[in-house]
Formats: C-alpha cells, sequence, structure tokens
C-alpha cells in the first residue's frame, strides 16, 4: 500500500514551505512513484511525488529532467506544462518533488468532431515535434536513430507472434509493413512520447495542456498512433492536414507508420495481459484483435503501404482546391507549388540514407525479441480529504 496520505502531505507541505495545503488524495503508483494530490487554501492544485523505494528514484528523476527541460522551452509551446515548485526528503534519504498541476478535461476521441481539437492537437504536436533536439540531449533524455526504432518494432512484433493468439492475416500484415524499409525513411524529432487520454487536457474544444511526458528523439509518428487508432476518420484527416500546414517538413509516411504502431499497440497489450495472467484482460485483449481482424477482412484498415511524393503532392494540392475559398484559389497556388517543392526537397534528402532495396537483413536488424520489464500497477490506495 505503501505510505500513507497523512505522511505524504506532510511531505509535500515540507517541499513547499508556506503554503497550507486543505485537501489531498492519494493517487495510483505508477513506475514505483507514490503520488499525491493536494489543492492549496487558494484553490491551487499540486501534485506531489515520491519513490516507493529506492530503485524507482531514477524513475522520478527523469520526470524532473523532463519538466526542467519543457519548462526551459515553454514559449515554444502552445499549451501549458508542469512546473516543479520544491523537492524533499524522507527519513530513508529518497528525494521527492512538489509539481503544479494543469486543469483540464480527459477527450473523448468517439465524440470529437474536427475543428478546435484536430486543430490545437496538431498545433500542440507539430510543437513539440519542431523542438530543438538539443533539448533532449541536454537533460540526457533518449536519442534513436530510425534504424533503432525498427528494430524495435521488429522485436515488438516477435514478442507479439510469439503468443499464438494473433491472427496471421494480421502478423503478415504488420510483417510486410516492417519489411517496407522506404516507410521507415524519417527524421527522427523531439517528441512527447506517451500521449494518451490521460496526457492530453482539454478546455471544451481546445487542447490547453499536456502532462505525462515521455520526452525523447524518436519518430513523431508514435504521438499520432494515438489519434490515428481511436479517433473518427474525418477527425484523423483534419489533424493530418493541420499538422502538415504547421509542420510542412514532416514525411509522407507519417500517417502509415502512426496506424502500425497503433494496431501493434493492441498486441502488446495482448501481450501484457498473458504476462499479468489476468483472464477478464486477457479476453478483452483478445476482443480488440478479433476486432481488428474483422476490419481488415472488410478492408477498412488503414492501408500501410509506403505513398509516393507524387501521390501526396497530388493530394495536398487537391487539399487546398477543396478548403480554399474560389476567389482566393489563384492568388494561393503559387504558395501550394512552393511548400510542395520545398517538401520533395526534403524528401529527396531524406530518400538519400537509405537505398530503395535495402532490406531488414542489409541494415543489421534481426528478429530478436527485446526484453522489457513492466512494473504491475499497484491498486489505488486509500483517500483522505
Amino acid at each position: 500500500m505503501g505510505r500513507p496520505a497523512l505522511i505524504l502531505a506532510a511531505l509535500a507541505a515540507d517541499a513547499a514551505p508556506g503554503k497550507n495545503f486543505r485537501a489531498y488524495k492519494k493517487l495510483e503508483t505508477r513506475n514505483g512513484i507514490e503520488q499525491l494530490e493536494l489543492r492549496d487554501d487558494l484553490g491551487f492544485g499540486f501534485i506531489f511525488k515520491m519513490p516507493s523505494k529506492s530503485q524507482f528514484e531514477a524513475n522520478l528523476a527523469l520526470e524532473r529532467a523532463v519538466v526542467r527541460a519543457l519548462n526551459g522551452n515553454s514559449s515554444q509551446l502552445p499549451f501549458e506544462v508542469r512546473e516543479e515548485i520544491g523537492i524533499t526528503k524522507d527519513d530513508q534519504g529518497l528525494t521527492g518533488a512538489l509539481f503544479t498541476t494543469i486543469s483540464g478535461n480527459e477527450p473523448d476521441l468517439a465524440k470529437l468532431a474536427p475543428g478546435g481539437f484536430s486543430k490545437t492537437l496538431a498545433d500542440a504536436l507539430a510543437a513539440i515535434h519542431q523542438l530543438d533536439p538539443n533539448v533532449v540531449r541536454s537533460a540526457g533524455l533518449p536519442e534513436y536513430t530510425a534504424p533503432e526504432i525498427l528494430h524495435s518494432k521488429v522485436a515488438e512484433l516477435d514478442k507479439i507472434a510469439s503468443t499464438g493468439k494473433v491472427p496471421a492475416s494480421l502478423l503478415t500484415r504488420w510483417e510486410q509493413a516492417l519489411e517496407d524499409v522506404s516507410l521507415f525513411r524519417f527524421h527522427p524529432t523531439v517528441i512527447h512520447g506517451g500521449i494518451s487520454k490521460d496526457a492530453v487536457l482539454l478546455d471544451g474544444q481546445r487542447v490547453v495542456g499536456m502532462t505525462d511526458f515521455d520526452l525523447k528523439v524518436s519518430d513523431p509518428a508514435e504521438d499520432l498512433a494515438w489519434i490515428v487508432g481511436g479517433g473518427l476518420a474525418s477527425t484523423v484527416e483534419d489533424t493530418l492536414l493541420h499538422y502538415r500546414a504547421a509542420r510542412p517538413a514532416a514525411d509522407e509516411n507519417l500517417m502509415q507508420r502512426a496506424a502500425l504502431y497503433s494496431e501493434l499497440e493492441l498486441g502488446s497489450w495482448l501481450v501484457y495481459c498473458l504476462e499479468q495472467g489476468d483472464e477478464a484482460l486477457i479476453k478483452q485483449a483478445e476482443e480488440l484483435i478479433e476486432e481488428l481482424r474483422e476490419q481488415q477482412d472488410s478492408g477498412t484498415l488503414k492501408d500501410l503501404r509506403a505513398s509516393s511524393f507524387a501521390g501526396i503532392a497530388a493530394g495536398t494540392a487537391l487539399i487546398a482546391e477543396i478548403t480554399t475559398p474560389i476567389q482566393q484559389v489563384s492568388s494561393d497556388v503559387e504558395a501550394v507549388e512552393v511548400e510542395v517543392e520545398a517538401s520533395i526537397t526534403e524528401v529527396e534528402f531524406l530518400a538519400g540514407g537509405v537505398e530503395e532495396e535495402s532490406s531488414l537483413e542489409e541494415l543489421g536488424l534481426t528478429t530478436e525479441a527485446i526484453e522489457v520489464a513492466e512494473e504491475s500497477k499497484e491498486p489505488n490506495p486509500d483517500e483522505l480529504f
């Protein structure tokens, strides 16, 4: 059960001398970090985090590094991020930290139509992806190359296949996508790394805050997997339109990889459930896999094949024609052509990194699985107010 809420509240008060906390509630322990939500006498919210054991100190140290990195570049982000208020130590010498919280509501993708949500989500992700990679490097956070990312996805597929519970047709679909090296021609960028309904906060239809960062340099498609996998088709398309407008240098296969990652996540969820031995969760995971197979059989799954740039250019021109008022079409054609020309230059640069006929073996990739240990989530402790 960890520390009592009252003990955590006392540690939080020690981290912020002079603050008067009027209410507190213990939250679920995550990644070995105990959490306490607090509210002061002015109504402002805070969250106190403390490692449950010494082996989890690195997890909180990493989160503090992420918070510092983001706050150092907050002027470039169109949303609110948490701030560190203070730190303290317990009687074992473990360090705890107090952070501000962000007001907002969790999004329900099934109910969010194109508009304010898709625009602000796209702008938020594009802003993160355009941060200087040195933000990550200087904070000592992870950085991955395109071949390393592809290697990790091959290993992920191996673990999924080893369950024997995923239809062969889905495994073949994923394997063919991972063998298409041209799909993985992209420049890694700074990414959020943990986008989910818990990490995105809304005020009405607008994204106003983000939390739960796993900040790193990796594939920007990872951040789009959530919306691609769960959003309405029209909302996904609108998000992509605004994302490309905010980040013209994005590679042409971004959404195919996002769809692939979203599908692989279902397989990895099944792996996790089997490892936990929870029959109820296993059944739910198997139902999700079966639903995905049915979508594949009906032909409604997104095409994972790499796009030709000609197709993307034509699509961009078509979108511009459809969405631009008639009286502005002639004046905007030159701007579209300039953007397409710039994008062609970008794609030619990207294409230079990997030969067309490359294979996984030529990149030095194997299908050996990478073991990843995950700590089980602890049950919700008691709450005190």
